[in-house]
């Protein structure tokens, strides 16, 4: 479980929102939202950058299989951009797991 900052996700999960995931499942990610944990991107304190963002690969078939041409991380806003990552960046994030479901921030609780 983790608490989604920022409107990038949505409406479809909103600011402060509390969100559940699970490991993601073996087989494409492509379409899922994921929790992903960043190594080598942005700021190393606390572990890493952490982001929530709906996943798109495009592939190319290759003799020895296929690979990643392109990987983005797609935000659900149209406010906002894309994070665009080149196959190489593979390696410095982690998947932490997949969306399942969130129940939106309590509104008008102070700690």
């Amino acid at each position: 479980m983790a608490r989604v900052v920022g409107k990038s996700m949505e409406p479809t999960i909103p600011d402060g929102s509390w969100c559940l995931f699970r490991p993601c499942p073996a087989g494409s990610r492509e379409g899922r939202i994921l929790l992903v944990q960043f190594n080598s991107l942005g700021v190393s304190k606390n572990g890493g950058w952490f982001t929530v963002k709906k996943y798109h690969s495009e592939k190319t078939i290759t003799a020895e299989g296929w690979r990643h041409q392109r990987i983005q991380l797609v935000p659900v806003n149209p406010d906002f951009e894309a994070i665009e990552l080149q196959p190489e960046d593979e390696a410095g994030l982690l998947i932490v797991g997949e969306y399942v479901a969130q129940r939106a921030p309590i509104t008008g609780y102070t700690q």
